[in-house]
């Protein structure tokens, strides 16, 4: 500080910032800074003359004697000159900085409310406003004081921090989808629970780009995941984490709700749990379900199992529209071939015994689209997909003998 007087002094020495003379400096008494600056309670007391005692012979270039114009006017021209604004203030008034010290504890830094979010939901912290002495208005203030005694309120600036309600404002729900498992089999039921863990409590951060198969990883045994039935070219198969696209599929359905349209592939085979065309097939390290948050906050992630069914919320700001979902479907009804062959299927001995070998699925083409709403009223239809999905005529084994009724086997009813 004391370099940077000495450098302002020969600035404005040589840019010809001068005052008075010093006969008439003795006049000028008047037009003392005599102040008490208070702040709940604890004042500080700032007398220019006492300050600038023993700095007399620098008074003509400070403008110690000068009146609140011309300091004023003193400041504007050392400050256009580049020099530092805490510099200017205590060579126009010496001392300056240690009444700003004084009431330094007053200062506080702004805080902003902050919000956690994981597996448990959202957790908010409270933020704090930051808080400064207002030196320009307090230097402006003791100018003003033209040599009278007067008592200045500490002057302050304050900085607004973020508040939770305006971080829950950004935090709401924009869109959820669940999908049903009724008839999984249990190593189907632990895949969906072991993927939707890997998926509850996710944060996609602005213009972060999220990808199904980087978050739940490879589904091997190694893993975690068991083998259950899966869809592999066209026919259904024992494959190790089965199951796992019904979460792809639910989560894809959610954020399409939610006006965020990912990148996912499609099944070769119409899926029972969602409506065709809006499936999303995964398998590691070939098909991904990806979008990328191109939204002004983080969105928020979801999950969870409950009574045989796999849910997704996704959260964010608030979602513009209400977004329904429509598919414009053409079927092949596929047909079913009954078998007999006692070699081939040996527990098959009666007629009524039977067995699916191969499942039917109907061939499916399909156009996707998405309807936005807002106040109820139909803005915008986006067609977003057109799939082809294969057909698979059921085949099933039965028995050959007719079976023989009992006596005390009910007679078949006439209806």
């Amino acid at each position: 500080m004391k370099k940077i007087l000495i450098c302002i002094f020969a600035l404005a020495f040589f840019a010809g910032v001068f005052v008075c003379s010093e006969a008439v400096a003795e006049t000028l008494s008047p037009w003392n800074v005599n102040v008490k600056v208070e702040y709940n309670g604890d004042v500080f007391c700032y007398n220019l003359a006492e300050e600038a005692a023993g700095l007399e012979q620098q008074a003509q270039q400070r403008g110690f004697f000068l009146g609140a114009k011309a300091k004023r006017e003193l400041s504007e021209k050392l400050l256009a000159m580049q020099l530092p604004e805490d510099a200017v203030h205590n060579y126009i008034l010496p001392n300056f900085d240690k009444l700003l010290s004084h009431f330094a504890y007053v200062n506080k830094a702004r805080v902003d409310a902050a919000v956690t979010f994981d597996k448990k939901g959202f957790r908010y912290t409270k933020g704090q406003d930051g808080v400064a002495i207002n030196t320009n208005k307090l230097f402006e203030d003791m100018i003003n004081s033209n040599g009278k005694p007067v008592k200045i309120d500490l002057p302050l600036k304050y900085e607004y921090a973020v508040t939770t309600e305006q971080l829950k404002q950004n935090t709401v729900e924009r869109a959820s989808f669940c999908t049903a498992f009724y008839g999984s089999g249990a190593n189907r039921v632990h895949n969906i629970v072991r993927a939707v863990e890997s998926l509850n409590g996710l944060t996609v951060g602005v213009g972060e780009t999220f990808s199904f198969n980087n978050v739940v990883g490879d589904r091997t045994e190694a893993n975690g995941y068991k083998t259950s039935k899966i869809i592999l070219d066209g026919n259904y198969t024992e494959g190790v984490g089965g199951g796992v696209c019904q979460v792809s599929t639910t989560l894809y359905n959610a954020l399409l709700l939610a006006n965020i349209v990912p990148s996912a592939a499609q099944h070769s085979l119409v899926s029972s749990y969602v409506k065709p065309g809006f499936d999303a097939m995964v398998s590691f390290g070939s098909a991904d379900l990806t979008f990328t948050n191109t939204t002004e906050h983080p969105l928020y992630i979801s999950a969870w199992v409950k009574d045989k069914a796999v849910y997704f919320s996704v959260y964010g700001e608030p979602n513009p529209y209400h977004i329904v979902r429509e598919s414009v479907e053409v079927r092949d009804k596929f047909s079913t071939t009954y078998v007999v062959d006692p070699n081939k299927y040996p527990e098959l001995v009666y007629t009524d015994q039977t067995k699916v070998v191969v499942g039917g699925s109907d061939g499916v083409k399909t156009k996707s689209y998405l309807k936005y709403y807002q106040n109820g009223k139909l803005v915008e239809t986006k067609l977003i997909r057109v799939n082809n999905y294969k057909k698979v005529n059921a085949v099933i084994a039965k028995g050959y003998l007719e079976r023989e009724l009992k006596a005390q086997d009910p007679l078949p009813s006439a209806a």
